[in-house]
């Protein structure tokens, strides 16, 4: 029994085009929050902060990659 309506080929389209708004959604969303935790980062590191301490092992690690 055919339904009266929509063809094929028109929800084939209409499935097409959510599936892409579906997946245009996702992928803007990620990459709006992919940019606010790199600038969260950035803005909480000073110049004048120090990341790491230079330690006897620290530095012979240094060392053994100069050779």
């Amino acid at each position: 029994m055919k339904h009266k309506g929509l063809s094929d080929d028109n929800r084939r389209s209409f499935i097409k085009g959510v599936i892409a708004a579906g997946a245009a959604a996702f992928l803007g969303s990620a990459a709006s929050k992919g940019v606010q935790a790199s600038n969260d980062f950035a803005g909480s590191v000073s110049d004048q902060e120090v990341l790491y301490r230079e330690t006897q092992e620290f530095r012979a690690y240094y060392d053994s990659l100069k050779d």
